[in-house]
């Protein structure tokens, strides 16, 4: 058995949709669509941080920012680059972590988009990692990230949502079996709780052909533990202001979802 990490879970994500084609970018594009109404005007430029397998990096792009993506993950930046390629863009991708942002595009930015920054767990590492990020950004720009809401500003805000998604998740299940060709690869899905976390253990069975199966396993932690009362103290405490939360309709998911936003001072 081999473990993997983000490559690994990037290389069976591509598999699972070659399989299932699934609109991702219509599901995601109601926020940046929403990002564009706040910032209209042309030359806007924009870092989409957390690139993947470039759904919102082209989202972003098609919208009329002057995009530009990064991701630690090879495998995910040549996706997000196959995919920028397909849709007939030109977006500079790059390979830099979030804490060394501002030391590689010092105020080159008018946003930064991560929808991904409380993923971190370590309070150290997400302030080390927000430095980056305002360190990139221009005076007067903004970071736009999510799942903190101010619409339940009260302590304890992310363990209820913790609390929520367990139900579905503690129950081990099967997360995909498809076929490609003479490839077939089945995922299989257990979780752990802990305080702030449920760790989501991922197996992987891919077969090809008459040959032996080969078995993959990576653990992908989902972080609770930056609600909106305890992320915001973070933000201010590394030289963020004015946060605020913005709340949008997804109408792809039929739901209304908040966007965030802290700012660099202008001076």
């Amino acid at each position: 058995m081999s473990f993997g990490g983000w490559d690994a879970y990037w290389r069976f994500e591509a598999f699972r949709r070659e399989a299932d084609p699934l609109d991702f970018r219509r599901w995601k594009r109601d926020s940046q669509r929403a990002l564009r109404g706040l910032y209209p005007d042309p030359g806007v430029r924009l870092l989409d941080a957390t690139a993947g397998m470039g759904d919102h990096t082209i989202n972003l792009a098609e919208e009329g920012f002057v995009t530009e993506c990064t991701d630690v993950s090879p495998v995910a930046r040549e996706l997000t680059r196959s995919a920028l390629a397909e849709a007939g863009l030109d977006v500079p991708v790059h390979d830099c972590s979030w804490e060394s942002l501002g030391e590689r595009f010092a105020a080159r930015f008018d946003l930064i988009f991560n929808d991904a920054i409380h993923w971190t767990l370590d309070e150290d590492a997400l302030e080390r990692q927000l430095r980056g990020t305002l360190g990139a950004l221009r005076p007067g720009g903004a970071l736009v990230f999510f799942f903190a809401d101010a619409r339940d500003p009260n302590e304890g805000a992310g363990r209820r949502v913790l609390a929520h998604d367990w139900e579905r998740m503690q129950t081990p299940r099967l997360g995909f079996d498809h076929r490609v060709g003479d490839r077939h690869v089945t995922l299989a899905l257990h979780a752990e709780r802990h305080e702030h976390v449920i760790d989501e253990h991922h197996v992987y069975v891919d077969r090809a052909g008459d040959a032996e199966p080969e078995v993959h396993a990576l653990t992908l932690p989902h972080v609770y533990r930056w609600d909106w009362h305890a992320l915001v103290p973070v933000l201010e405490r590394v030289g963020y202001v004015d946060v605020r939360s913005d709340l949008f309709r997804n109408e792809a998911g039929g739901y209304d979802f908040a966007m965030n936003r802290a700012f660099r001072p202008d001076r």
